[in-house]
């Protein structure tokens, strides 16, 4: 009995010490770890959406140096989180009511658990409507937007990274109607462009109008960084089928995930298809590690 109870004392003290341990051992883990999210579109030449690739057709590159795939989901098992950024500035006074009915035709599209939210940014930026606020809500909220003043395009996007990245939805991304032009943001154009790669969120771009008045520069480069698109919309056409062309893409997306260990600076990204050389793999360029 003795000795049963001198084993039971030993067992007991050797718990109390182990479960510290793998305590400190899983903080360590959690501290020294990056999960890398990457959300990869494939597409034949064609142009058509390839979406049967399992997790075994892909190969993942950080810096050139290979990594095992640790997530991969696909289609509609991916939950989103969506901020549509909404230019309201004097600029835009001809194009509000084409920015106004696209967005409203969008908003339908989004269903819980995704998530919508609706930014504008003039002068000032402002978060004017998120989910689960209801239809009526966005539809007064558009009927009573009157543009004026400057545009604060960074200062709007970084808002609405902060939004999105507060979400525990997997994919996240910025829909912006600019034209490019900034007037007056306290953040810079390379502070920006550090912010996104250090979200990971998709941009995707809708500039209505005529091409020549938009600063392609900023919104091409954002937009290819980050994994997302530009689209040039004439006024002659509805905004509504390029927001649903974005949207289609996003649930065609492959969701693939890799975990490194911290490092700052930027770190680039290739993702490839050994088995599919003709297929055209649409990803983010790299991340800013911390």
């Amino acid at each position: 009995t003795k000795m049963f109870q001198g084993n039971k004392l030993r067992i007991a003290v050797a718990v109390a010490l182990l479960v510290p341990l793998a305590v400190m051992a899983q903080q360590t883990l959690k501290v020294d770890v990056n999960l890398v999210s990457v959300f990869v579109t494939a597409q034949d030449d064609k142009g058509n959406y390839v979406t049967d690739l399992t997790r075994d057709d892909f190969v993942l590159y950080d810096d050139d140096q290979p990594q095992p795939v640790s997530v991969f989901e696909k289609d509609e098992a991916v939950r989103s989180v969506v901020a549509v950024l909404m230019d309201t500035s004097g600029s835009m006074v001809d194009i509000v009511p084409f920015m106004n009915r696209g967005v409203r035709d969008f908003a339908k599209t989004i269903v819980s658990p995704d998530q919508l939210l609706v930014i504008t940014f003039g002068t000032s930026v402002k978060l004017v409507h998120r989910s689960p606020d209801s239809a009526q809500h966005l539809d007064q909220i558009l009927q009573n937007l009157r543009p004026w003043g400057t545009s604060l395009l960074f200062d709007a996007m970084n808002f609405g990274l902060d939004k999105v990245n507060a979400s525990d939805n997997q994919r996240k991304a910025l829909i912006v109607f600019t034209d490019g032009s900034d007037n007056g943001s306290s953040l810079s154009y390379s502070r920006i462009v550090e912010e996104a790669q250090r979200s990971g969120a998709l941009l995707y771009f809708v500039a209505i109008g005529s091409p020549i008045l938009v600063d392609k520069h900023t919104i091409e480069t954002l937009a290819n960084n980050s994994g997302g698109r530009a689209f040039y919309v004439p006024k002659s056409q509805l905004v509504g089928p390029y927001l649903e062309k974005i949207h289609k893409e996003m649930l065609r997306q492959y969701y693939l995930g890799y975990y490194v260990s911290k490092r700052p600076g930027f770190h680039r990204i290739r993702v490839e298809s050994p088995g599919h050389p003709n297929l055209n793999l649409h990803t983010k360029t790299g991340y800013l590690g911390s």
